[in-house]
C-alpha cells in the first residue's frame, strides 16, 4: 500500500543509520516494532490480576504457610538439629 506521509528528515536519516534500511523499509520496521510492543503491552495488561495480589487469589498469610509446612513435614523423621531446635523452643 502506498502512502504519502510527511516525516521529519532528521528522524528518517537516524532510522536509516540505525537499521541500515532504506527510508521506506525503516518506516516499515518501526511500524512492525510499534505493533509488537503494543501486542506485548496488551498481553501484560490481560494478565493483570492473575497473581497473588490480584482479584483471583489473595496472598497467603504466614500462619497459612506455616500450617501447610507442618502438614507436609508431619510424618517424616526429624534430624538431630531439628529435635534440638524443637526442644529449645519448648523450653521458652
Amino acid at each position: 500500500m502506498t502512502r504519502s506521509v510527511k516525516l521529519d528528515d532528521e528522524l528518517v536519516r537516524n532510522a536509516e543509520e540505525i537499521t541500515g534500511f532504506s527510508d521506506a523499509a525503516a518506516v516499515e520496521e518501526a511500524l512492525r516494532i510499534l505493533a509488537k510492543n503494543h501486542a506485548r503491552m496488551q498481553a501484560i495488561e490481560d494478565m493483570r490480576g492473575m497473581g497473588w495480589h490480584g482479584r483471583h487469589q489473595s496472598s497467603p498469610t504466614f500462619e497459612t504457610l506455616a500450617e501447610e509446612f507442618r502438614a507436609l513435614t508431619a510424618g517424616r523423621k526429624h534430624t538431630p538439629s531439628e529435635v534440638l531446635m524443637r526442644e529449645g523452643r519448648d523450653e521458652r
